[in-house]
């Protein structure tokens, strides 16, 4: 499977087409593009040796371009689209500085617009964005939403088709190639991600492990234990067994003790999906999704971490639930009380007043003769997508490309090197990690579709299987015919 990174930027971008299809069920018709007032120049050599996207000139008049976004209401939401000024964070002022640099270059304003549109908002997200395709009043030129909920075929049906769109080259470095490879079907793409969408990064699973805990353990060097490829879910379950203390003293285990891993069974238990290879749907001969109903290997899987989960001393599981305002996971780790925590990189903004160093690493692998520690983004993450009625296909094309584009000149670096590398991590160990988990980045389309897939199925979620303790072969029994439904229903709206 290609990475997230290809090994070098191409060096062309392809000529679309830009004739688009007239009909689009559901939410109205597609427009057509517009070349009014734009004069192009693709091979002037200032522009080859400027801009890594090879546009050339446009000059849309000053005219805004208009992004639908969520707004930032917590350290797990970023200001990827618009910042009003220079603040003095690294990633922030990127983003500031970006636009400030393609709205001069095209005459062209960049305007976010914010709503509610995390989780718990999901149908306030969803309504704007259909309530304004159904009125086809083009609000709208570009939207960044929320993966998950995202991605379901109410909202597919109100977005024009990525692969008839003039302009954007989706073999560019700046988009990233294993999501377009999972999820597009039958010619079509209605989602995509890319530097622009620098949220995928923070989101990342990881595992963090405190220095003190593995010192008194007399652990191995777990980073030498990565490098050598030796870090297995045999090998976490070997050392977080014998690291259980009864801190309080009532003799029974609580939060308030010491583990060897303090987990939960939420999206930490679902990252195990592409951290432990294993397949929720495959592809057919044609490419098409299907279930995968071959479940030896998330059998095995479960086996191993329903003993982790379930019969571990060291280990302390959590089910957490929307309604709580903090995690205790946190909270045990940062008061070393936990050798291990797994969650999203992210979560290392909150634990940079944690007196005790940290080090990071990536989940482990099933065992050593995996290829390579595989890693999945949490599914909060924004994706791209294009309105049906948005009144000017090409300026949004050209905005869609320029701004991935110049994301990953300048954004992009500050958010990994000079931001988690650098801001988040404690010393030249996990910053190398970080590396290590970047060329495992994973997404599947079982998972990507996992709201609309598993309605009505939820017990064959990985986090569900685990936190009932449950067998895996009667769970699929009686889940499999639902999800086949379900995805029927996929691929029908894709053909």
């Amino acid at each position: 499977m290609k990475t997230i990174r290809n090994n070098k930027v191409k060096a062309a971008l392809l000529a679309l087409a830009m004739t688009f299809t007239a009909v689009l069920s559901g939410c109205g018709s597609q427009p057509e593009a517009k070349n009014a007032d734009t004069t192009v120049s693709d091979s002037s050599e200032e522009t080859t040796s400027k801009y890594l996207d090879k546009l050339g000139s446009y000059n849309f008049e000053g005219r805004d371009f208009t992004v639908l976004c969520r707004e930032v209401t917590d350290s797990y939401t970023y200001n990827e689209v618009a910042v009003d000024e220079e603040n003095g964070d690294v990633i922030d002022d990127a983003v500031y500085n970006r636009n400030t640099e393609i709205s001069e270059r095209f005459n062209v304003n960049i305007k976010a617009f914010k709503t509610a549109g995390n989780w718990p908002d999901r149908e306030n997200f969803s309504s704007v964005l259909k309530t304004s395709v159904l009125a086809g009043d083009g609000a709208f030129d570009l939207v960044l939403g929320y993966q998950a909920y995202c991605a379901n075929t109410d909202i597919a049906e109100c977005l024009y088709n990525f692969m008839d769109m003039p302009l954007i080259d989706l073999n560019a470095e700046y988009y990233y190639h294993d999501i377009i490879d999972e999820i597009k079907v039958n010619g079509k793409l209605y989602y995509l991600a890319g530097d622009f969408t620098y949220s995928v990064w923070p989101s990342l699973y990881v595992y963090y492990f405190n220095k003190k805990i593995a010192a008194e353990s007399q652990l191995e060097d777990l980073y030498a234990l990565v490098r050598d490829g030796k870090w297995t879910i045999d090998k976490l379950n070997e050392l977080s067994a014998d690291v259980y203390r009864d801190l309080n003293g009532n003799s029974k285990k609580d939060e308030d003790d010491l583990f060897g891993l303090a987990t939960d069974y939420e999206n930490v238990a679902d990252a195990y999906y592409s951290a432990l290879q294993v397949k929720i749907t495959d592809k057919d001969a044609a490419g098409v999704p299907i279930i995968n109903e071959d479940i030896t290997k998330m059998d095995a899987v479960v086996e191993k971490l329903s003993k982790l989960y379930h019969e571990s001393e060291g280990v302390y599981s959590f089910r957490t639930s929307s309604q709580m305002t903090t995690n205790p996971l946190t909270k045990i780790f940062s008061e070393d009380r936990a050798l291990f925590y797994p969650d999203i990189l992210g979560v290392a903004i909150t634990l940079r007043n944690m007196e005790t160093d940290f080090g990071i690493i990536p989940y482990p692998k099933w065992d050593e003769n995996q290829e390579k520690y595989s890693t999945q983004p949490r599914n909060a993450y924004s994706v791209m997508m294009v309105p049906a009625d948005a009144k000017d296909v090409e300026m949004t094309a050209v905005m869609i490309e320029a701004l991935n584009a110049a994301s990953y000149k300048s954004v992009i670096p500050a958010v990994y090197d000079k931001s988690l590398k650098v801001k988040f991590t404690r010393d030249e160990d996990s910053a190398e990690m970080l590396d290590i988990i970047r060329d495992g980045i994973s997404f599947h389309y079982g998972y990507y579709y996992t709201v609309t897939l598993n309605a009505g199925a939820t017990a064959w979620r990985m986090r569900d299987i685990l936190a009932d303790n449950g067998n895996v072969a009667s769970t699929f029994a009686t889940c499999k015919d639902i999800m086949k439904a379900n995805l029927d229903k996929i691929i029908d709206f894709y053909s």
